[in-house]
Formats: structure tokens, C-alpha cells, sequence
């Protein structure tokens, strides 16, 4: 019997793959062949490297935010190539988007905490031929019900920040780049950094953050520029309940770095889980004051 092949894809502009290489390092461990295309692969070299090495199922990797656009462009690659070849997407998805992504053509979705062994079960059921879509959750493992995912009920990806040195300077550069001013700047006293957002018409923002001298400056954020220069810091998810989410993920022994809420801009509620948390990504939790109050029922708003 031919070993199953999966290409692993980690598209996108977000430089984080520890995710990735541990789903390839299951995959292998389980007999299965996996090619793995490389931090920021774009969409039609993943589909022709599928296409090429004659893959069974094709597994993306994505932080960014951007995966119903990247999903749907790689379903177009493949149809333009004329391969039928499932593709399964794991990463930082929101629970109102995983029906998005069935809908342009995507089999599965994993979030964070979902078991290794439900991936490998899932991706060998795909090459099978069981190609069965799932909303939100792997293909549940024989005789075993689905479970319902215990992990972070985010809305949406509230925003991605940008540490930098300069904000003056760089708020300049963004406006340049992408031809739209500054929809916010403010001083954030509690964690003693200037902050300046770019709105998008999806919700989310992009962030410049920078330590604040004149409020003492954030140490953090002097090491990480003294270390890194100007840099993606890190993604903020956007929740409800902030608090008593950060109780529940404490009480699992996720690793926090605050174990209750602060201030954080534009008046919201906001926390860090440690980098260990998230694959060596620094996650911030953000619960905007409009949406305060208990969680909806399935962390809907």
C-alpha cells in the first residue's frame, strides 16, 4: 500500500511555523510522506508543488487572518491546474468563519488545541477518499463522538501589532503604503506605550506600538526592539468575558501572562497569554467595551 503524501503550506506574510512543523512531525510519525513548502509559500506554489509531488491532501497553516481569501485563491490554483486534491486549514479561524471556509471547498478545520490525533485521522480518512466537510471540528476518529472545542471563543481577529522604534516615522510609511491615515493614536498609561491603529473594513486594525518614554517606558517592548528591531509583535483576538475566560484557560494551565484583565486602548479590556501558549506566539485577548458582559452561548455576539 502507497504511503499517504501531504503538503504542508504555511502561506501568508506572519513568520511563525512551529505549528506547522508539529502537524508535519505528526504526520510523519503516523507513515505519511509530507512536503513542506517554507514560511511564506504563496498560493500558486503551493498548488503546483501539490500538483507536482502528487499529494493526497494539502494542510495549511495560517495566523495572519487572511485565510478564507488565501482558501478560496487556492481552490481556484487547483481547479486552473484541474486537481481534485482535499485541503485542510489549521490556525487562529473564528467559529463564524469555518462555515465560510466549507463553503469555498475547505474539508476540515483545526483550531489551536485540537489533537494531534484527530488531524492525522482526519487527513487519512481525506486521502481515503471519505471526503467529508467539516464545520468547524475534524472528521470525528472511529467511534468517538465529536467533542465540543474547549479553546478560546474569539469573534474575530481584533488586530495585528507592529513594535517600532520611530512612531512618528512609521505611521508615516504605513499611511504611504497603504494610502489611508491613521484612524487612532493615543498614550496607553497602564502599559506605558504610545499605540496608533489603521482600521480595515473587516473589523480588525493594524497596530503600531512603541514603548513611551515620557510614562516610563515598557521594558518589554525595549528588549524586543533592543533584540529585534521593528517587528510583528503579536495577534489579538477579539472576546467576550475576558475575565472569566482568562479563569477557565487558568484553571487548564494555559500559561498567562495576566491572570485578570487590564486597560488596554481605545478603553478595552485586554490580557496576554505567554508565548508558550500559542506556539511561541505572544497572544493578546481583547474584549472591546462595547461587548462587555457574560459570553453568548457558543461565544457568539
Amino acid at each position: 500500500m502507497e504511503r499517504i503524501r501531504v503538503l504542508v503550506g504555511k502561506p501568508g506574510l506572519d513568520g511563525h511555523d512551529r505549528g506547522a512543523r508539529v502537524i508535519a512531525a505528526a504526520l510523519r510519525d503516523a507513515g505519511m510522506e509530507v512536503v513542506y513548502t517554507g514560511l511564506r509559500a504563496t498560493v500558486p506554489a503551493i498548488a503546483a508543488a501539490a500538483v507536482q509531488e502528487d499529494v493526497d491532501v494539502i494542510g495549511l497553516s495560517i495566523l495572519s487572518g487572511a485565510h478564507e481569501s488565501i482558501c478560496r485563491r487556492l481552490q481556484e490554483e487547483l481547479r486552473r491546474r484541474e486537481a481534485d486534491i482535499p485541503v485542510v486549514v489549521g490556525g487562529i479561524i473564528p467559529a463564524a468563519d469555518k462555515a465560510k471556509l466549507e463553503a469555498v471547498g475547505v474539508a476540515a478545520v483545526f483550531g489551536p488545541e485540537s489533537p494531534l490525533g484527530d488531524v492525522v485521522d482526519t487527513v487519512r480518512k481525506l486521502a481515503s477518499g471519505e471526503n467529508n466537510r467539516s464545520r468547524g471540528s475534524s472528521v470525528a476518529p472511529p467511534g468517538r463522538e465529536p467533542a465540543k472545542a474547549p479553546g478560546i471563543p474569539a469573534t474575530r481577529l481584533d488586530h495585528t501589532a507592529i513594535c517600532v522604534n520611530d512612531m512618528g516615522a512609521s505611521i508615516a510609511l504605513i499611511e504611504e503604503l497603504l494610502g489611508q491615515t491613521c484612524a487612532h493614536r493615543e498614550m496607553v498609561a497602564a502599559q506605558k506605550v504610545s499605540a496608533a491603529f489603521f482600521d480595515f473594513p473587516n473589523g480588525a486594525s493594524l497596530e503600531l506600538v512603541s514603548p513611551e518614554k515620557s510614562l516610563g517606558g515598557n521594558p518589554g517592548l525595549t528588549k524586543f526592539l533592543e533584540k529585534r528591531g521593528d517587528a510583528l509583535h503579536h495577534l489579538a483576538l477579539r472576546v467576550r468575558d475576558i475575565d472569566g475566560l482568562l479563569r477557565r484557560l487558568d484553571a487548564r494551565g494555559v500559561p498567562l501572562i495576566d491572570k485578570v484583565s487590564r486597560p488596554g486602548a481605545r478603553g478595552h479590556k485586554v490580557a496576554f497569554l505567554h508565548p508558550k501558549a500559542f506556539g511561541g506566539t505572544l497572544l493578546e485577548l481583547v474584549e472591546a467595551h462595547e461587548d462587555s458582559g457574560p459570553e453568548a452561548p457558543g461565544g457568539e455576539r
